[in-house]
């Protein structure tokens, strides 16, 4: 027991270390001009019930006062010598590969997300355009996306998850082609319950273009499209995904149940959902329990990337296929989607 007791005791000892201190973070966040306009009455008044406020210098408590301010940590936290939550703000700080709109708890997440989608310019890149259009022509695929990889999130990937209402593929299995991929209202909902559900985590909106061909049984297209040589309609709507990064991985599992719950249409007149669900919401993360995999093909030209999902036994066959069609290289790498989706890509409806 009593070696138990010291393991831990050099553990938190260890997990405090690393962690960096108020003082270095302010630093790392180029707040210490700010820190030092702080009077000693305004850091007594941020800093109630620190139980070391009387032995340590002002700036040492002008630089915590700060944090406090900012939200940053608690006076709890600070107490327990836990600065866990400065260095994982300071990490993001610098991390200038991120890109987030911000958190589902921000008050003003709803009105960013709409904005960002309002100001979308559709991902355009010919090469890959006219590349993979001749392969979808000549059914190597079904459809694709294509992103500006400067729109991507680049969360941590054990912690995020991807959702997608409006994957491209759903306008195959469809005889009317009347609903509305590109909906902005369905993610503004989403975002608000999960709020309500208790969750919090940092969003990133990642517009697309998607392509798929043109059943000529739906009449006359109602999106952007390109016509092919031979006739042949593809359609390229701008659409979006939107990218979570949650606190921990059971709150990343939390979210896919309440996709299950309340955003997955499973009768045609089905109440209690969200507006617009649909048979098959799209959620890609790594490897969980009940979930499948597939293939995901990244074909990059500059600052534009198009993404091809097939199922495992047809990786290869595509793979070799584009090799005869284009000079493009194709990455491919594993990837894990809800059952759903899955049934979806084997070809069933619901």
């Amino acid at each position: 027991m009593k070696n138990k007791i010291l393991f831990s005791f050099i553990l938190l000892n260890l997990t405090a270390l690393a962690a960096l201190d108020p003082s270095t973070a302010i630093e790392k966040l180029k707040l210490k001009e700010l820190s030092k306009t702080y009077p000693k009455e305004k850091v007594q008044n941020s800093l109630k019930g620190y139980k070391n406020i009387k032995s340590e210098s002002l700036e040492s408590l002008s630089d915590k006062a700060v944090l406090i301010d900012l939200n940053i940590t608690t006076v709890d936290l600070l107490n327990k010598k836990d600065y866990s939550t400065i260095s994982n703000y300071v990490d993001d700080f610098l991390d200038m590969n991120e890109n987030s709109l911000g958190n589902i708890s921000d008050k003003n997440i709803l009105e960013r997300v709409s904005k960002k989608w309002s100001a979308t310019v559709a991902p355009k890149d010919t090469l890959l355009l006219n590349n993979l259009n001749i392969a979808l022509a000549n059914g190597l695929m079904t459809g694709y996306n294509l992103k500006n990889i400067n729109e991507y999130a680049n969360f941590k990937k054990e912690l995020t998850a991807s959702y997608g209402h409006n994957d491209i593929t759903h306008a195959l299995q469809l005889i009317s082609f009347s609903y509305g991929h590109n909906d902005i209202t369905h993610a503004l909902q989403l975002i608000s319950l999960l709020k309500s559900e208790g969750l919090d985590a940092k969003i990133q909106l990642e517009p697309k273009t998607s392509a798929f061909l043109h059943n000529p049984n739906w009449g006359s297209p109602n999106y952007d499209h390109i016509i092919l040589e031979d006739g042949k309609i593809v359609l390229t709507p701008t659409e979006y995904d939107l990218k979570f990064e949650f606190k921990n991985v059971n709150d990343k599992i939390k979210f896919t149940k309440i996709i299950d719950r309340y955003a997955k249409k499973d009768s045609k007149d089905q109440e209690g959902l969200i507006y617009k669900s649909w048979w098959q919401p799209f959620v890609q993360t790594d490897k969980i329990e009940g979930y499948n995999m597939l293939i995901s093909h990244l074909v990059k030209n500059g600052n534009f990337e198009a993404n091809v999902l097939t199922l495992p036994k047809n990786s290869e066959a595509f793979i070799k296929a584009m090799k005869k069609e284009s000079t493009l290289e194709v990455t491919a790498q594993e990837i894990w989607v809800n059952p759903a989706f899955y049934r979806f890509m084997e070809g069933n409806y619901k």
